[in-house]
């Protein structure tokens, strides 16, 4: 797996933050999907436990929730905000391979994931093992971005300086940049039926843009922009960064749009 966020302890306030914008796309997605009181979910590349947490207000007291996340300190970090939102019962959090899933079980009644597949070295492969983890009828569902969209209008000189500062460490470092695009092809090699689909994402105007959430991002990907070339801390300046893109986008009374978020989901055949 590649995972491009070095700095444990600002990756676990990014996650925490992007909860906020992500986590109502993702229960609408699971809510159609099919997810269900009662049922047994595991949860790939698990993180923080967002989406854990999130899964298991969907499957109620009688369902249960494994997450598996490759990283030890994400691992106790899921546990300890689990335990602090009273959240923790149901759950269960592994240090776990969410591309070989080797030690898992099997029998579960769906496997779910959010940004997760784009990380792996071989999505398609991780489909095909998360199928073999479902009973005949149970379901799959996965939420991915697309990263290579632009995410402000009017398109200004500052966003576009980023953006393409974003887009090319992501390259570079290997990761999948429209995975969401992707996913009903990815669904459809993985030997899946042909999946359902939702597209949405967050947008706002003015000083309600959620520019301070890229800053965010683009700040934790500082280490690994310098590693590769393709810029410096002090090209980005993460103090300053969130102020800076807010105030372009004001100058230019433009909007700010979050990742654009495909979720496909399928039930598997019963026999």
């Amino acid at each position: 797996m590649s995972y491009i966020f070095t700095d444990r302890a600002a990756e676990d306030e990014r996650l925490v933050a992007q909860g906020r914008l992500f986590d109502p796309l993702t229960r609408r997605l699971f809510e159609l999907a099919g997810l269900a009181p009662g049922m047994r979910v595991l949860d790939l590349g698990s993180g923080a436990g967002n989406v854990a947490r999130l899964t298991a207000s969907l499957v109620g007291p009688d369902g249960a929730v494994v997450g598996v996340e490759h990283d030890p300190a994400a691992v106790a970090l899921a546990r300890r905000r689990s335990d602090l939102e009273g959240a923790a019962a149901g759950i269960e959090y592994r240090v776990g391979d969410a591309q070989t899933l080797e030690g898992v079980e099997d029998g579960f009644d769906a496997v779910i994931g959010r940004l997760i597949l784009m990380h792996l070295t071989d999505p398609i492969a991780a489909l095909r093992r998360a199928a073999t983890r479902v009973r005949p009828g149970g379901l799959i569902c996965m939420h991915e971005p697309d990263l290579a969209y632009f995410p402000a209008s009017p398109r200004t000189p500052l966003w576009s300086q980023f953006h393409g500062y974003f887009v090319e460490t992501l390259e570079k470092a290997g990761i999948e940049t429209r995975m969401g695009p992707s996913l009903f092809t990815a669904f459809r090699a993985a030997g899946l039926p042909e999946p359902h689909l939702l597209a949405e994402t967050n947008a706002a105007g003015g000083h309600d843009s959620p520019g301070w959430a890229w800053a965010n991002v683009i700040s934790a990907m500082v280490p690994l922009m310098e590693r590769f070339g393709v810029a410096t801390r002090a090209d980005v300046d993460p103090a300053t960064l969130a102020e800076r893109l807010q105030a372009e986008t004001l100058a230019a009374d433009g909007c700010v749009y979050g990742p654009p978020m495909t979720g496909a989901w399928v039930l598997l055949p019963t026999a």
